[in-house]
């Protein structure tokens, strides 16, 4: 006689799901899922890979707001620019008539880039950097927080 623990049949269930799908697709799966509803794992794994969303630990979800900022420093307010390189907003507003061109040198004119990222994210939050809708979205799953951002 053959005797199976709940146990048993969890983690078969979870080696299952690890073996077919990446886990930031079985968080994403699960964040999706609504109420009661089954998650669907395909639908997530395919999400996941198309990039429609990102599934960051907290350090990941760090390094990836510094690089889109890394991007954009040119479409930052004048003002904010200002108090980051003690040039006038008034010239930084003729340098961004230049869009992405200007990326490079306004970057160049800031004085402490680390600064810089973290006073952006502290005054808007990572989401704003990250997620379409302006939003980050946690989940905690097996005791580690991951944030989620949407890109559809």
């Amino acid at each position: 006689m053959m005797i199976v623990t709940d146990e048993q049949v969890k983690q078969r269930w979870y080696d299952h799901l690890t073996n077919e799908y990446e886990l930031q697709a079985i968080i994403l799966a699960h964040y999706l899922a609504e109420g009661d509803n089954r998650p669907d794992y395909d639908e997530a794994q395919s999400d996941f890979d198309s990039e429609h969303y990102f599934v960051y630990t907290d350090e990941e979800a760090d390094e990836a707001v510094r690089e889109n900022i890394e991007e954009m420093v040119w479409a930052f307010n004048p003002s904010f620019l200002q108090a980051h390189t003690g040039v006038d907003a008034d010239a930084i507003a003729k340098i961004q008539e230049m869009c992405e061109s200007a990326n490079e040198p306004l970057t160049a004119m800031i004085k402490d880039f680390d600064h810089f990222v973290d006073d952006a994210v502290k005054c808007d939050g990572r989401g704003h950097f990250l997620d379409v809708n302006l939003e980050e979205n946690e989940i905690t799953f097996n005791g580690i927080t991951y944030y989620i951002y949407g890109r559809i």
